[in-house]
């Protein structure tokens, strides 16, 4: 009895996964030329993303919190180096920031924030450099003006961790920074004036409307989906070469700007 209700299960599984490889294969098709196309469906909801944004910007202070004790010895795991724990605090505030940033700038892409204020608009789309700052910053200026009235923590240590800190919101501040936004008006414009289903290549910056675009030829593998997914992606511009081919009023769209660089 035991075997025959293992033996259901293994069966049930395997076709489970059967299934999944059909749908993941009825996602790709192959081209005469032979490039892989693969379907890309938009989530349409920013909420989830914003929650994460949100929970790993807490974590990230919160890492900024511990470090800043550890720094005036409030913390002390003794077989674990100060320094060794000090810089991996820092280093996972800024991975938490940079992770947060980027599924804080997906969400954007979703549900984006009217251009009516400039401000807010740059507010809202930089949230994740904002709270790079905040999550670094403090730290950063702790550990160079309270050096004197610390005594854990010897010169070549400060040194160190001063240096890691900066670095990290370099690169934390890189990568938070929204350097592709969308305005809500410029995603509505873009859904009303583009009706069919468009392309983009992996590493492109911009979608197009026609999948034998010339821009597209050096590319192996293509990704197509309606404009809503392709902005999704962080594709928010379109081909000028193709709104020009389709006869495309750009007025209130975004596009690429150069005719000579479609990707």
């Amino acid at each position: 009895m035991a075997e025959k209700k293992e033996h259901t299960i293994v069966e049930v599984e395997s076709e489970a996964k059967q299934t999944a490889k059909k749908a993941t294969a009825a996602r790709k098709k192959v081209t005469e030329d032979g490039k892989t196309v693969v379907e890309v469906t938009a989530s349409g909801n920013a909420t989830p993303y914003r929650i994460g944004a949100i929970l790993l910007w807490v974590v990230a202070i919160a890492c900024e919190f511990l470090a800043i004790l550890t720094y005036f010895g409030k913390i002390n795991i003794t077989f674990i180096p100060t320094i060794a724990w000090l810089i991996g605090l820092i280093v996972l505030d800024v991975v938490c920031v940079i992770i947060a940033a980027q599924l804080w700038k997906k969400s954007n892409k979703i549900d984006p924030a009217s251009k009516a204020n400039k401000v807010k608009f740059w507010l809202w789309n930089n949230l994740g450099l904002i709270l790079c700052i905040v999550a670094l910053v403090p730290v950063i200026i702790i550990m160079l003006v309270a050096d004197s009235k610390n005594k854990n923590i010897d010169k070549k240590t400060r040194t160190i961790a001063v240096i890691v800190a900066c670095v990290a919101l370099l690169i934390g501040g890189l990568c938070a920074y929204d350097w592709n936004p969308i305005s809500k008006e410029e995603k509505d414009a873009a859904l009303a004036a583009v009706q069919g289903e468009v392309y983009w290549t992996q590493f492109g910056k911009v979608y197009h409307t026609h999948e034998d675009c010339g821009s597209l030829n050096n590319s192996d593998s293509l990704y197509h989906g309606s404009v809503d997914a392709a902005i999704e992606a962080g594709r928010t511009r379109i081909c000028s070469f193709c709104a020009k081919k389709d006869d495309i009023d750009t007025t209130n769209l975004l596009t690429d700007g150069n005719e000579d660089e479609a990707k």
